[in-house]
């Protein structure tokens, strides 16, 4: 019995020790002109939230080999910023199945749906305008692509991580839904562009019942 117990602890620490967050990327946030100024510029009233999707199934896909968590949205600067972590020889199976490119497999998506309020199902029709659709359901949205990505992890350990920043994301908390799209980065075909039909994992980020807790900007040394 002590040896089994044993056994099933050391089973525990070691799926705590090798899923944990490598130190360079705790409390660790993209810092761009954006950001910095509007945190130099409001301080203390610098608003920011942690998204809570860890403890619920949205933040996996394809099975557990891609996992979302570090999720926040700083609401003062209009980002959104995340960290996924995939598991490397998943990876690299969709690198060789995909022919993508290997250094930066994923191509990253954001959609950004509002409720407006204001719909009519009849048509159907959607509409763009500048740089917005809005479609008769009542729903505008947005496609936005990161302005910025940092990855870390060897192809040589368990796990590799990819840091991934977004810019413009409005966030009304109670009607809005953010989704997040991951495509095969390949240049030899149209893969990585952005479609309904073609992506490889879609999470779901946000929308009225995800949890968010306000955080102190401050740790994260955002100037």
């Amino acid at each position: 019995m002590y040896a089994v117990g044993l056994l099933i602890l050391g089973i525990v620490l070691y799926r705590v020790i090798s899923t944990a967050t490598p130190d360079d990327l705790k409390d660790y946030i993209i810092k761009n002109e954006k950001i910095s100024r509007a945190y130099k510029n409001l301080q203390d009233d610098f608003k920011m939230y942690k998204i809570d999707i860890e403890n619920t199934n949205r933040s996996f896909a394809l099975g557990d080999s891609l996992y979302v968590h570090n999720l926040y949205y700083l609401e003062s600067a209009e980002n959104l910023q995340m960290t996924i972590r995939g598991k490397n020889n998943r990876i690299e199976q969709m690198v060789e199945y995909y022919s993508s490119l290997s250094d930066a497999p994923f191509k990253f998506y954001i959609k950004v749906t509002t409720d407006t309020g204001s719909g009519d199902d009849e048509t159907g029709e959607t509409t763009e305008e500048n740089g917005e659709n809005t479609d008769n359901s009542g729903q505008d949205y947005i496609i936005l692509e990161t302005v910025d990505e940092k990855t870390s992890g060897k192809d040589t350990d368990r796990y590799r991580y990819f840091v991934l920043s977004f810019d413009g994301v409005k966030i009304n908390y109670a009607k809005t839904k953010v989704e997040l799209y991951l495509f095969m980065n390949n240049t030899s075909r149209e893969e990585a562009a952005f479609s309904e039909d073609n992506y490889i994992a879609r999470f779901t980020l946000f929308d009225i019942n995800t949890p968010k807790t306000k955080v102190q900007a401050k740790k994260f040394i955002l100037e």
